[in-house]
């Protein structure tokens, strides 16, 4: 409950922080102090990207609604019931024809450490986008079903996101637990 909180406070930190167009690019709380780089969120060369968990299978059906949508975070996978890696980012570079082109690479580690599941040049943005200061869900998420078998314990997913245009490469790195 309390990593929920967190990552709902770190999901409006980088709203703040994506807002800027500043040469200097930071992310800033309410008190206007620099909220400093995270494994899980940060900002580069005015590009930024976080990642997020959710079991919510509306997530980008929701996305889309005019309204803030409310991401409902997870720090615990159920047995059977799908993780989706969320990756959101906002400000990317632009080619000479106002185009973007931001893809990802996923990768799931089990508690020991071997790969899970892992995944190459996901597609986040190609072409025009939303403009710069809107934060934009990538449309390939990774989903990590835990079955039966598998192993308790902490599972580790990693996330390079790159903007193509910018040659900016951020690493991303969060945990989940399963229970057993």
């Amino acid at each position: 409950m309390m990593r929920s909180r967190a990552i709902g406070f770190a999901l409006v930190a980088f709203m703040v922080c994506l807002g800027s167009f500043a040469q200097d690019f930071a992310c800033h709380d309410k008190d206007g102090k620099t909220v400093p780089d995270n494994d899980h969120q940060k900002t580069r060369d005015g590009f930024g990207a976080m990642m997020t968990f959710t079991d919510d299978e509306k997530v980008f059906e929701n996305w889309q609604k005019p309204e803030q949508p409310k991401i409902r975070n997870v720090s615990t996978a159920q047995r059977g019931v799908p993780v989706h890696v969320l990756v959101i980012f906002a400000n990317p570079g632009r080619d000479a024809k106002g185009e973007s082109d931001v893809t990802y690479d996923a990768k799931a580690l089990k508690p020991d450490g071997s790969v899970y599941g892992e995944f190459k040049d996901l597609e986040a943005l190609k072409g025009e986008g939303a403009p710069s200061m809107y934060l934009q869900l990538a449309p390939a998420a990774m989903a990590i079903r835990i079955e039966p078998e598998d192993p308790a314990g902490v599972y580790t997913v990693e996330i390079v996101v790159h903007d193509n245009v910018r040659k900016v490469e951020l690493k991303l790195k969060d945990t989940f637990t399963v229970e057993k």
